[in-house]
């Protein structure tokens, strides 16, 4: 059996209806002929006589009964898919998949994700952390719709939606020494207290990697966690340090006053970026391009004005 033609089973099951070539002719406005030719094409696709030719018109046969079956389970596939596809058209239904660098996890949640989600709950909405390079992976083959990430590679296949200076700062508790010093930080003056470092498989941990092959230092990790929550408890508990993306100035800790954020002199560390990211040429559903112009309008990091003044706590 053939791929049936879906615009015949419309022609036949007029035909069925009306009992008649004629019937159906006048029905569908057209010509007796065009019925004719369409039920026996339609009869030779599935190598079966569908009607039965009598004087009075035509009776169905066994397998026209299967065929009308057929013919109503598609109009109700149909109807189905049409009720599902404007559920996504209003935001009733569907999924949106973020991965995002983990530093940015807690204020994208407070600040963008969390009010979505109470605004539209028959959404589903994933966050996912990960490492910058698997974070662009992810974008590219279409496994997640939008990406948030720390200094990412630029790829040709990636479409930057937004763009903002994110430098990498160091981070101590309140009242540790470093803090009494005046001016930018070189990277020098950090090495005598214990470091907690990211993975280099991150976007920090990638760029704390150039910076000491940049200064010619080598680095000891005498903690590493791709948990920044890790990272801010080993900090507030002991003299030790750690380097994070500008966005962490929203950090909680940081605004109750318990850790500070100090700048560092390199010139890489000014220059690092967080961009908002999708696959160049992809089309995203409603609610994908809600969500990713709701990130890109009110996600702080993406705000120059919200950055500048969290640079100037700092």
């Amino acid at each position: 059996m053939r791929e049936i033609n879906q615009k015949r089973l419309k022609y036949f099951r007029e035909v069925l209806v009306s009992g008649s070539i004629r019937g159906a002719a006048d029905a569908l406005n057209t010509a007796p002929s065009v019925i004719t030719r369409q039920v026996a094409l339609l009869e030779e696709e599935l190598g079966l006589v569908l009607f039965e030719r009598q004087s009075r018109g035509v009776v169905a046969t066994d397998a026209a009964l299967h065929v009308l079956d057929y013919w109503k389970a598609c109009q109700a596939h149909q109807e189905q898919l049409g009720e599902r596809l404007r559920a996504i058209e209003s935001m009733d239904a569907g999924s949106v998949r973020i991965v995002a660098s983990e530093g940015f996890i807690g204020g994208l949640l407070d600040q963008v994700v969390a009010p979505f989600c109470a605004a539209h709950p028959k959404l589903s909405v994933t966050v996912d952390a990960m490492p910058v390079g698997e974070l662009v992976g992810q974008v590219m083959e279409d496994e997640a719709h939008i990406g948030i990430a720390y200094n990412p590679p630029s790829d040709p296949k990636l479409r930057v939606v937004a763009s903002a200076a994110a430098p990498t700062k160091l981070l101590v508790r309140a009242g540790h020494p470093l803090t009494k010093l005046k001016g930018p930080l070189q990277l020098r003056q950090v090495l005598d207290y214990p470091l907690a470092l990211m993975p280099p498989d991150y976007g920090v941990g990638r760029l704390v990697e150039l910076l000491a092959y940049a200064e010619h230092v080598t680095l000891h990790a005498a903690f590493r966690s791709n948990s920044v929550m890790a990272l801010k408890r080993f900090v507030r508990s002991t003299q030790g340090v750690s380097f994070v993306g500008a966005g962490m100035a929203s950090a909680p800790e940081i605004e109750a006053g318990q850790l500070v954020t100090l700048d560092l002199s390199h010139k890489l560390c000014k220059t690092a970026q967080v961009r908002l990211l999708m696959r160049e040429g992809r089309p995203l559903s409603v609610a994908a391009g809600h969500l990713l112009a709701q990130i890109r309008q009110t996600f702080t990091v993406f705000d120059p004005a919200e950055a500048g003044a969290s640079s100037s706590k700092s």
